[in-house]
């Protein structure tokens, strides 16, 4: 009987670890972050800028970095087709 219980709680807090995984993860530091740009000049040439990370990083920086490869491309002429923040 209480292998049986075991087994049950174990598994119903197992998973409602599975279910919870992204809150829990985002709460203590651990996050996705995955940023894509599209830009296109005159010439119809097109150029990518993307900053991609997974784990414990700092947000501000990589949005600096990203942001800064934008701001580079537009100065040269490029201009923004698409972009995806996720």
């Amino acid at each position: 009987m209480k292998k049986t219980l075991t087994a049950i709680l174990l598994t119903a807090f197992s998973f409602l670890l599975y279910t919870q995984f992204s809150e829990l993860a985002y709460k203590f530091g651990f996050a996705e972050l995955k940023l894509v740009a599209v830009l296109e000049n005159a010439d119809k040439m097109k150029v990518k800028c993307d900053a991609y990370s997974l784990g414990f990083f700092d947000e501000i920086k990589l949005q600096n970095k990203y942001q800064k490869c934008i701001n580079d491309y537009e100065a040269q002429g490029y201009e923004l087709l698409s972009r995806s923040d996720n």
